[in-house]
């Protein structure tokens, strides 16, 4: 009797290391999931020009200029159309335009380095809107992607 009461003693103290073990487990799986990290997206040339392309039409919708033209290599092309929106903009204040940017694709090199992309893209403005896949390029200057 004394040996059956013994063994029912030593099962309650391994049923509860068996307990605290498996809550320990739990409790470390549940945290592991929540260091913050959540998803990483590396910062790849690519990642760098579409965030790039997308802040210049916010910067557009927000009749931003200057943040724009921040995105351009100066002299380029898209320097020239961000200036001539702005331009435009000056002589008939009431003329809005909004830019929606819809997908990214087809990202590759060219020779010397440069980058381009192509992406679908709308335009509406008071009177009409207009629908567009186009081609950027992107030129690194002293370390940072630039839109020609």
């Amino acid at each position: 009797m004394e040996r059956l009461l013994n063994s029912k003693g030593v099962f309650k103290k391994t049923k509860k290391k068996y307990y605290f073990v498996i809550l320990l487990l739990v409790l470390a799986i549940f945290l592991s999931g929540c260091s913050g990290g959540g998803i990483v997206t590396p910062n790849t040339d690519e990642v760098v020009c579409e965030n790039l392309l997308r802040a210049l039409y916010t910067a557009l919708n927000d009749r931003n200029f200057t943040q724009a033209l921040s995105y351009c290599k100066s002299g380029g092309l898209t320097f020239e159309y961000v200036n001539n929106l702005w331009n435009w903009a000056q002589v008939i204040p009431t003329f809005y335009v909004t830019y929606q940017v819809y997908d990214v694709y087809d990202v590759s090199y060219l020779v010397g380095g440069n980058l381009e992309l192509y992406y679908n893209y709308s335009w509406a403005t008071n009177i009409k809107s207009y629908f567009y896949g186009r081609r950027m390029v992107f030129e690194k200057i002293k370390g940072e992607w630039k839109m020609f």
